[in-house]
């Protein structure tokens, strides 16, 4: 029961909710490439590419590289009494930046070109998400 309970959250939010905010962060910059949003597990909620994008990742290794985003989301919460909550993550690639946001309904997952100013971008977003009804 407890496991459906927590993917219960999940399905709060309608699809053109968690599209909204998708939509909304990849308009931040001409540099953004996708936004999503995942499940806990993984599942991919809501996904928006900017148009002419090309992924740099095949569909196997995107669905790989999200199941174990959740999972490194996951397990940093167990840290969060000593070191606090997280509020973004951000790894910084040979072809492109990647961060995350955990969110109630799941993991809000960005990526973009390595020209993004890193210092501005990332707390522009946390700002967008907080203001959401999705925030954690």
């Amino acid at each position: 029961m407890g496991s459906t309970f927590q993917n219960f959250e999940n399905y709060l939010y309608s699809v053109p909710e968690l599209e909204s905010v998708c939509d909304v962060v990849l308009n931040l910059d001409d540099q953004m490439r996708s936004s999503g949003i995942i499940s806990d597990k993984g599942k991919i909620l809501a996904w928006k590419v900017k148009q002419g994008i090309q992924s740099v990742l095949s569909q196997a290794d995107r669905d790989m590289l999200l199941m174990e985003t959740a999972l490194g989301v996951r397990m940093r919460k167990e840290q969060d009494s000593q070191l606090g909550s997280e509020n973004f993550t951000l790894s910084y690639g040979y072809n492109v930046i990647f961060m995350t946001f955990p969110m109630v309904c799941g993991i809000l997952c960005v990526s973009a070109e390595k020209q993004i100013d890193i210092t501005k971008i990332p707390f522009l977003i946390l700002s967008i998400v907080k203001k959401s009804t999705t925030w954690k």
